[in-house]
This record gives C-alpha cells, structure tokens and sequence, in this order.
C-alpha cells in the first residue's frame, strides 16, 4: 500500500489532511485545472507581446481557479 492509499484510507476515517496537503490536492481539482489552463494562454501570449491586460487576464484566471478551491473547503 502506497502513501496516497494510507493517506485516503486516514482521510475516510476522519483525519484532516494538513496545509501542504490541502494544496497538493487543489491541483487536482478539475475546475482549478481547467481555469489555470485557460489563464495560461493569455499570460504567455501576453508576457510574448508585452501586453499587460492579457498579463492580468491570465493572473486573474489562475486566481479564480484558486479562490474556487480555497472557498470550496
């Protein structure tokens, strides 16, 4: 039985996983996944034309992602 089997079996009897953990688990969140590709797209295309409002696009995506995840808990 591997960590993340332990780690599942702890989490379904009660245990709270910790701050590192909770992050960890974020990213594998669809809707985060999701939001932090589609906020990738403008950031990079924004960082290659030095356009600050795709910039802050793409940030603002990857943030929602985030919030959503943070606010879900």
């Amino acid at each position: 039985m591997g960590w993340a089997e332990m780690r599942i079996q702890q989490y379904n009897q009660g245990e709270k996983a910790n701050w590192l953990e909770r992050r960890v688990l974020e990213h594998a969140n669809p809707v985060h996944l999701v939001l932090q590709v589609l906020g990738a797209i403008p950031l990079i295309y924004g960082l290659w034309i030095h356009n600050w409002t795709l910039i802050a696009v793409g940030v603002l995506l990857n943030f929602i992602g985030h919030l959503y995840c943070w606010l879900k808990e």
